[in-house]
């Protein structure tokens, strides 16, 4: 069974291009399902049956882990045995039927204080990775989606902190704070160059071609992100709302 997880994670990193967090998050979850399965005596991945996935799913409601903990889990057990039915010959999905606790809907503000913090905390590696970190702590600061789109190098200021935002009918200037600035120096030293490919922008934000991004980018971006951290429907405008929070 852990070499069928081993083949279904290199199968959404290489052909599905899952994000890094992603990839740990599924890793994690699939792995302790594999270990419920060995105690149970089942060692192969045909053997798992849809009574002995709904045992697991019992077991962790027992341990009193939140819904949306389950709930991601149920999503993660899912695609994987899609992945052995679609990829591997496997004859039966004892997911298919298999269901997630309703997930009570967070308040926005709540949402965004925890994206926050999970930002924050976030270990960005990749070019994608560090634009989109920096960007959403941007979001979370208070800028705009729009604004964040229509930022140009011009209007970062690093050495004190702060940034110019353009709006169709007004300006106005941002403080960064520490969190913020350092994501941006990070993204404009190690990351933007990359993402450029040898053009010329003076966009902030570059997508993978090396140009502006767009605002349904930034959109998937934000709900990518969401799902990762188990928060559904998360949009630029709820991360806005964690500058608020902090004020």
């Amino acid at each position: 069974m852990r070499e069928a997880i081993q083949k279904f994670l290199q199968y959404i990193q290489t052909e599905r291009g899952a994000a890094a967090n992603t990839i740990l998050s599924y890793e994690r979850d699939l792995r302790k399902m594999c270990g419920y399965m060995e105690e149970q005596g089942i060692c192969a991945v045909e053997r798992v049956t849809p009574t002995a996935l709904n045992a697991y799913i019992l077991q962790m409601e027992s341990q009193g882990l939140s819904a949306a903990t389950i709930s991601r889990t149920v999503t993660a057990l899912k695609r994987f045995f899609d992945f052995l039915c679609k990829h591997e010959g496997n004859q039966a999905d004892p997911a298919e039927w298999l269901k997630a606790p309703r997930v009570e809907r967070k308040s926005v503000r709540t949402a965004s204080s925890l994206a926050l913090s999970g930002l924050e905390q976030m270990e960005a590696r990749g070019e994608k990775q560090l634009r989109d970190k920096a960007m959403m702590l941007a979001l979370c600061q208070g800028v705009r989606a729009s604004e964040a789109i229509g930022l140009e190098l011009g209007d970062v200021n690093l050495e004190f902190g702060y940034l110019m935002l353009r709006g169709n009918r007004h300006s106005r200037t941002l403080p960064m704070g520490s969190s913020l600035t350092e994501a941006i120096r990070v993204y404009l030293e190690k990351a933007r160059p990359a993402l450029l490919h040898g053009k010329e922008s003076e966009s902030v934000f570059i997508n993978c071609l090396g140009g502006a991004m767009s605002r349904q980018s930034v959109w998937k971006i934000v709900r990518r992100y969401g799902q990762e951290i188990g928060i559904a429907d998360l949009t630029p405008d709820g991360l806005r709302l964690a500058a608020a929070q902090t004020d």
